[in-house]
């Protein structure tokens, strides 16, 4: 088996895997060939809340709750090879916590903050189950999002804006200070993409894809941000994936 990429995330994780769309997951399964599994757990509609109610099923089990317990006999175990842990765990969340209250997707940003670091530290507290030193971790900051777009996707439908930028923007910075503080690499795709879409109305989507929030939002943005991905992760401390 080769080494593992975990990318988990929300809908521009899970359509990342979208040749059609250049999805950014399917740029790093290229980049990596022969290098490292990529394994896409994207999750279209999710925000952390929902990521810390499945993270059991996502990362894997380093030790049993029994493997915790200080000289637990090991012997007693049929197979008590550690799992494969990933070498490296894409952390992308935070588009749909970023969305306006009352919708359900929304999460408040000082939650949004403490679920980050609940996330990063079932892969770092020693005391977890999924305790995996060796895992990198790499968080990515929701997308600049281009609030006419928004705006006319809204009046199409007949209600009001679920999203704006400046608000976005709010959680794009939550996750940048979180990183900071626990001492992670980070992908700003806010700010890399700001300025090509901040008076975007996708002109180019016909006007069935544009009543459909999901596929105006990735078309529009996940496509800059699958090109600006893998760029980073090719300058980012991963000795031996070069």
């Amino acid at each position: 088996m080769y080494d593992t990429l975990l990318a988990f995330g929300d809908s521009i994780t899970q359509f990342g895997s979208d040749p059609g769309i250049s999805g950014f997951v399917t740029h790093l399964s290229g980049y990596y060939s022969r290098r490292m599994d990529v394994l896409n757990r994207g999750f279209s509609g999710y925000n952390t809340r929902d990521a810390l109610r499945i993270a059991d099923r996502v990362f894997p089990k380093t030790r049993t709750p029994h493997q915790l317990v200080a000289g637990w006999p090991w012997h007693d175990f049929t197979f008590p090879e550690t799992p494969k842990v990933p070498k490296l765990c894409l952390v992308f969340f935070g588009a749909n916590d970023a969305r306006l209250a009352p919708y359900s997707q929304h999460v408040p940003l000082e939650e949004f903050y403490g679920n980050l670091r609940q996330l990063a530290s079932l892969l770092r507290d020693p005391s977890s189950k999924h305790y995996s030193p060796e895992t990198r971790i790499m968080f990515i900051t929701p997308p600049a999002i281009g609030d006419r777009m928004i705006e006319a996707i809204a009046r199409r439908n007949g209600h009001q804006p679920d999203r704006k930028n400046a608000v976005t923007k709010l959680y794009a910075d939550a996750v940048k200070e979180v990183a900071a503080e626990m001492d992670m690499p980070v992908v700003d795709i806010w700010s890399a993409i700001e300025d090509l879409v901040h008076d975007s109305t996708t002109p180019d989507l016909p006007d069935d894809k544009l009543q459909d929030d999901k596929v105006g939002f990735v078309e529009s943005h996940g496509v800059e941000a699958a090109r600006y991905l893998p760029e980073k992760t090719k300058v980012s401390p991963f000795e031996g994936y070069e």
